[in-house]
């Protein structure tokens, strides 16, 4: 048992009121002197003995109707749930929650389930009062609170919820909760809720903090809204794929959809349509199962419009949100490339040169613009001039000035691909380290015949991800004999990312971000003399993938997808300062300030968070060229599995105490009941009335 207000305890001193009064009131014997006994009314000693204890026990009234008064005061409860009692007249500080990953637009009974969660979100809110605090927090991949920190403004948090509506992105359900706790245990007032609105879906769930922040056990949670119709069927579109990127007006190209099932109850077929403009749509199926990928494809010609866009559509089912995807063929550009060489035999660029004339040649390569320029003159040649990549072969000549020049340019978005092969040692680790490489280098050499081979690829980077696994692919015949390694075990080496491993430990291409750019480093030498990659068949397909993976992070690409950086390169025609504007699909312009003394400029746009198609508008009298002119943007994949985790499974993975609301009863009932447990000032008014009663049948005048 507790007290709502244990300030009132002090009124337990007043049952001592009676007794005093009592004993200040009571008779003593007096001596009187009369004339005659006969004036005297005769009385028993009995009912003399009778009268004294019913004053008696009227006195212990008096004093428990006191102490009974006291205890109405300070409210007496008892504990209904796990979570503490709260002290009501302290202030309360509330987080809300609330799960907006797409998932939360699936249909429960034909209501959206983020619909049923922001109405509970709203009711809960309208039961703070006086000084308590809000805040609102949406959990998704990219998750925001409604304001840095709770507010006693209350409206306020109320106007972003009631704005609030179902985002693009996948669920981190936990990252939000991390945020709220944080956030509520910054404030001085003693009651602290936090009430969550999920679904439950597993992937919102994959990631759940180790460590939580201290004090978040003494936190009362509440389960706001939480879904309960598990494994819904559902398809959701995975990708899509466009190529070639550079297909002229009148070529064909091809659009890859990919396409999960998830749930029960599916349809035997998928009916997918692309739809390239108001008269031109194209149907196709396909035959699914619950968890397999299934893939349709479409074979179409390329308008002779400026961009290409096109909508890919797929039948309804519980989410809609993921039945719709864009893309938007950007204009042409070619990529801009140059090579240059410190030092070394004259065909060391010879392979890479005419891999580069066959590249050109093949329609799903973009465009290429490639030249030769002189060692020392490369940084400058990047600063005055629209590089895209630049590819060196032999950089063992070099100082700290060449160094500096192309560390700016990196910086400020370009790519470096370094070949080492025999180069000066001594210029790297000077020159280089640890502004380039993390690590000083050494070289290792071993017989051809006992040649390393390459034993971990990393797939999932943009550049390997095509290629097919290990087993099956030419990889595991390519051959190094020669090359360089770091003085440090490799697994040591935490701000590079190793791309290819060879058997020996060795990293043969590796990576790094520098700024805005990035520096690819191949250990070893660009033509045959300490490899056989380029007498091998991977050597084409591997410069092939180079290219279509810079393309593609030039924004040379079908779509992006939500909340990703869009980059938007602009030339413009002189120095002075111009603007862009970002258009996105429903109208809301973003304008985008292109300033500074170099002509060729790379922004990059983030409010990517609606999808459909984003036009690029610019001042043609300023800009010379803007790349893309548009470009798509569709939601981030994951959502489509709309299997849920129970509440228990849900209990277990946070540090607060939670209790569940019961459907159908009213939340503010609910809430009263959940913050104060079993209240017990009824009964105790109900004692106090019935002594009042006793205490007015025995009293009379004495």
């Amino acid at each position: 048992m507790a007290f709502l207000y244990p300030i009132f305890l002090f009124g337990l001193l007043a049952a001592g009121l009676p007794v005093l009064i009592h004993l200040l009131t009571r008779k003593n014997k007096k001596t009187i002197i009369f004339s005659d006994l006969t004036l005297l009314q005769k009385i028993d000693a009995e009912e003399s003995a009778r009268y004294k204890f019913e004053n008696l026990i009227l006195m212990l009234l008096r004093a428990l109707l006191c102490l009974l008064l006291a205890f109405l005061f300070c409210q007496p409860v008892m504990k209904a749930g796990e979570g503490a009692i709260r002290r009501p007249g302290k202030g309360t500080v509330a987080a809300l929650v609330i799960d907006n990953s797409r998932s939360m637009d699936a249909s429960e009974g034909g209501v959206k389930r983020y619909q049923r969660a922001r109405e509970k979100a709203l009711e809960i809110l309208d039961q703070l009062r006086g000084e308590d605090e809000a805040i609102a927090v949406f959990a998704s991949s990219k998750t925001r609170s409604s304001h840095a920190s709770p507010t006693p403004y209350r409206e306020e948090v109320r106007d972003a919820i009631d704005r609030s509506e179902v985002s693009p992105f996948s669920s981190s359900f936990a990252t939000g909760v991390q945020l709220a706790l944080e956030a509520l245990l910054k404030p001085n007032l003693p009651n602290k809720e936090i009430y969550l609105f999920t679904d439950g879906q597993k992937g919102a769930f994959e990631s759940v903090p180790t460590a939580w922040p201290t004090g978040s056990d003494e936190i009362a949670g509440y389960f706001g809204y939480l879904g309960n119709q598990s494994n819904l069927p559902n398809v959701e579109i995975s990708d899509l794929d466009v190529s070639p990127l550079s297909a002229k007006p009148g070529e064909g190209i091809r659009v890859t959809v990919e396409a999960i099932p998830h749930g029960n109850d599916l349809p035997n077929k998928l009916q997918v349509s692309l739809e390239t403009g108001p008269n031109n749509r194209i149907s196709n199926e396909a035959p699914i199962a619950s968890g397999n990928p299934t893939t349709v494809e479409f074979n179409t010609t390329r308008s002779d419009e400026a961009v290409e866009t096109g909508k890919v559509e797929i039948q309804a089912d519980v989410l809609d949100s993921d039945n719709t995807a864009y893309y938007a063929l950007p204009q042409s550009r070619p990529i801009q490339l140059v090579m240059s060489q410190g030092g070394g035999s004259e065909r060391t660029l010879l392979f890479l040169q005419n891999a580069l004339t066959i590249l050109a040649k093949q329609p799903f390569i973009p465009k290429i613009k490639a030249e030769v320029v002189e060692f020392w003159d490369l940084p400058k040649y990047v600063a005055g001039e629209s590089v895209d990549v630049a590819i060196v072969a032999n950089p063992g000549n070099m100082d700290d000035r060449w160094v500096r020049g192309l560390s700016t340019w990196m910086r400020e978005g370009g790519q470096l691909f370094l070949a080492l092969g025999p180069i000066a040692r001594n210029q790297i680790n000077q020159y280089m380290v640890p502004q380039w490489f993390p690590d000083k280098i050494q070289a290792w050499e071993v017989d051809i015949k006992d040649s390393a081979t390459p034993i971990s690829l990393d797939y999932n980077h943009p550049w390997l991800d095509r290629f097919e696994d290990q087993e099956e692919s030419n990889w595991q015949r390519v051959q190094f004999w020669r090359g360089w390694e770091f003085e440090t075990p490799l697994s040591g080496l935490t701000s590079i990312n190793p791309m290819i491993t060879l058997s020996n430990g060795a990293p043969a291409l590796w990576e790094r971000e520098v700024g805005l750019g990035k520096l690819s480093v191949l250990m070893t030498s660009l033509d045959d003399e300490w490899n056989d990659l380029p007498r091998q068949g991977m050597y084409l397909a591997f410069w092939g993938e180079f290219l279509r993976a810079l393309a593609e992070r030039k924004g040379l690409q079908p779509a992006f997808s939500a909340g990703s950086q869009v980059p938007i390169e602009a030339i413009r025609k002189d120095d002075r300062p111009t603007e862009i504007t970002i258009i996105d699909p429903e109208g809301h312009e973003f304008p985008l300030s292109v300033a500074g003394q170099k002509l060729n400029q790379s922004i990059f746009f983030s409010r990517t968070d609606r999808v459909g198609i984003y036009q690029v508008e610019y001042e043609k009298d300023r800009i010379s060229q803007i790349t893309p002119t548009a470009f798509a943007v569709n939601i981030e994949p994951g959502e489509g599995d709309l299997a849920l985790l129970s509440g228990d499974e849900i209990r277990e993975m946070f540090p607060f105490p939670i209790q569940t609301f019961k459907e159908g009863e009213s939340i503010a009932g609910q809430l009263v009941h959940a913050r104060f447990g079993y209240t017990l000032w009824p009964i105790v008014l109900a004692i106090v009335v019935a002594f009042m009663f006793i205490e007015a049948r025995l009293a009379r005048p004495v």
